[in-house]
């Protein structure tokens, strides 16, 4: 039976039980983000950009997820910060200096599929990714994003290249993982035939939208109620 999860809302109750008491109490974990959100805002002059607060390893300590999609070409940037296991800081998840792409994953979307790893207690959590080059040149993939062991993990999965001759007449083309060719339709479905033997599930994000400008006026009292909500 597919589960779906609201992470502004029960974003532990996935957790185990020692996890959940090991970790920091719930607020305290909120309010330690919203005092440092001088480390995940972004200062972005055109473009859209959200938070959210989520648990993506279900280990009982938030992670604050930060991003914004900029340019014509549709790039997404994310900051990503956990809290750490004293529950007295944030430790840095997604570092783009490492990631293999040169955009991080569209991440800002209401619901996505997520497949569970029961025997190695790992989720993935699968999300597309599209830039533009130009106006004639689309380049789509898609990704299996985890947090294991306090880093930002990302599986490539799939890649899909559009190619616009005039703005009738295009080619589509698509490789798996190994580059090797597979169809639009095996594209779309990459994730149930990667992780077949894994339940899958669905997770609901709750985005909260904003500028510089009025993220700059807000006190780390009024980000802390927002997202207590």
């Amino acid at each position: 039976m597919k589960r779906i999860v609201y992470f502004m809302l029960i974003a532990t109750l996935l957790c185990t039980a020692a996890a959940v008491c090991a970790a920091p109490e719930i607020d305290s974990q909120i309010e330690l983000i919203a005092q440092n959100k001088d480390l995940w805002k972004q200062d972005i002059e055109f473009g859209t950009w959200g938070y959210t607060i989520t648990d993506l390893d279900h280990n009982g300590r938030l992670e604050i997820i930060s991003a914004s999609v900029q340019g014509t070409g549709f790039y997404t940037y994310i900051f990503a910060y956990e809290v750490n296991e004293e529950g007295n800081g944030l430790t840095e998840l997604y570092d783009p200096e490492k990631s293999n792409y040169d955009s991080a994953p569209d991440i800002m979307v209401s619901t996505i599929p997520v497949f569970h790893d029961e025997k190695e207690n790992r989720y993935y959590y699968i999300f597309d990714d599209m830039v533009r080059s130009g106006m004639a040149e689309y380049y789509e993939n898609k990704r299996a994003v985890s947090i294991v062991d306090g880093t930002w993990q990302e599986t490539p999965l799939a890649y899909k290249t559009t190619i616009y001759t005039d703005a009738e007449h295009y080619s589509i083309s698509c490789t798996d993982a190994n580059q090797n060719p597979i169809s639009e339709a095996q594209f779309s479905s990459i994730a149930e035939s990667v992780f077949s033997n894994l339940e899958k599930d669905e997770v609901q994000f709750n985005w909260i939208m904003t500028d510089s400008e009025s993220f700059n006026a807000l006190t780390p009292g009024q980000i802390a109620e927002s997202l207590k909500k």
